[in-house]
């Protein structure tokens, strides 16, 4: 199954949240969500996540297959697929058994793909954050040495 196939395989109506709203908490629950709005606190989702371009999340989020299209302040962890669609921004960690991402998106952290047998644990956060800090270091490192006359 491809990754646009990720709308067709829900079989219930999606929970919709609006542009104009904004959840203040961790959402719980199982179905698809579409989300245009905004959300501050984790989500533990067992379906399908849509965040569409104006969609803002603030927090963690755990759930079967995710579409990104908005802007996500957190790390992103699918037990499924994982697309990105060019309008996202991301800044975090992102965790899938397939990932898609398309020309134009934005994402300040680490992608990794796994076997689907379970998400990615505190651990392997842990160290992909200080892996990205030393590389970050190093980047720095090479800018200063290679502008200093």
């Amino acid at each position: 199954m491809g990754m646009r196939k990720l709308r067709d395989k829900v079989s219930t109506p999606a929970t919709i949240i609006g542009k104009d709203f904004v959840i203040n908490g961790d959402v719980k629950g199982s179905g698809s969500i579409v989300i245009s709005g905004n959300v501050k606190g984790n989500g533990e989702i067992d379906g399908l996540v849509e965040l569409v371009s104006t969609a803002v999340w603030e927090g963690n989020i755990h759930t079967d297959d995710v579409i990104i299209g908005g802007t996500v302040k957190g790390d992103v962890f699918a037990r499924g697929k994982l697309e990105i669609t060019g309008s996202a921004r991301i800044f975090g960690n992102v965790s899938g058994t397939s990932v898609s991402v398309a020309q134009g998106a934005m994402i300040d952290g680490t992608m990794k793909i796994h076997d689907g047998s379970g998400l990615v644990d505190q651990t392997d956060t842990d160290s992909a954050k200080s892996s990205s800090n030393e590389s970050k270091d190093n980047l720095n490192k090479s800018l200063e040495e290679a502008t200093s006359f």
